[in-house]
């Protein structure tokens, strides 16, 4: 599973001007330091209705999952790693970095350089590549993550797979630009489908 990002925008961000009062009231804590709403939102502006649903689902995901905050941000990174989905693994190295991971963890969850990872996060990651090339998980792996999460848990790891997917799908699709710089080189993952993890 790799993406391709086109070159150039395929659509461009639509201008805030041009948002509705509950567009632009449902993407207030989506805006960078200097207070313009990030790209990927404004790129997903050309639709406003389903945007302001799509945010309702996202703030669960972000913000209100039950999984721990690193953890969940390890499974992205490896979603976007996979993806090629470049805009989705900078923002999310800035996340990950600013909850506490170090660089060298965030690059093992996106290469597959699992082993210096905790078994929980190991099993999280597993299960993201399962579910990114299986749609599921089989029971040896079920019994990993319920051995260490609770249902709702592992419906979040569910629902943050896909909402990430999805993510990346977006990205990749309609060719949604990094804003400035990597932080930090997107590397090539690797397949964990030799028994890495």
């Amino acid at each position: 599973m790799s993406g391709e990002v086109p070159a150039k925008a395929r659509l461009q961000p639509v201008d805030e001007s041009e948002l509705h009062e509950k567009t632009l009231a449902s993407l207030a804590p989506y805006r960078d330091e200097d207070g313009r709403i990030y790209t990927i939102w404004a790129t997903l502006a050309h639709h406003q209705d389903a945007l302001r649903r799509f945010v309702v689902f996202g703030n669960h995901v972000l913000g209100k999952n039950t999984l721990p905050l690193k953890s969940r941000e390890l499974m992205i990174l490896r979603i976007a790693a996979r993806a090629r989905a470049a805009y989705e693994w900078d923002q999310h190295v800035r996340i990950a970095r600013r909850a506490g991971l170090a660089d060298d963890t965030i690059l093992a969850a996106a290469t597959g350089a699992w082993d210096g990872l905790d078994e929980l996060d190991r099993a999280l990651l597993t299960a993201t590549d399962s579910l990114l090339d299986r749609q599921g998980v089989d029971d040896e792996l079920w019994d990993r993550l319920t051995a260490h999460l609770g249902t709702e848990q592992v419906i979040d790891v569910l629902y943050t797979v896909g909402q990430y997917l999805t993510i990346a799908t977006v990205i990749n699709t309609l060719g949604v630009q990094v804003e400035g710089d990597l932080a930090l080189d997107l590397p090539e993952p690797v397949s964990q489908k030799d028994g890495a993890a």
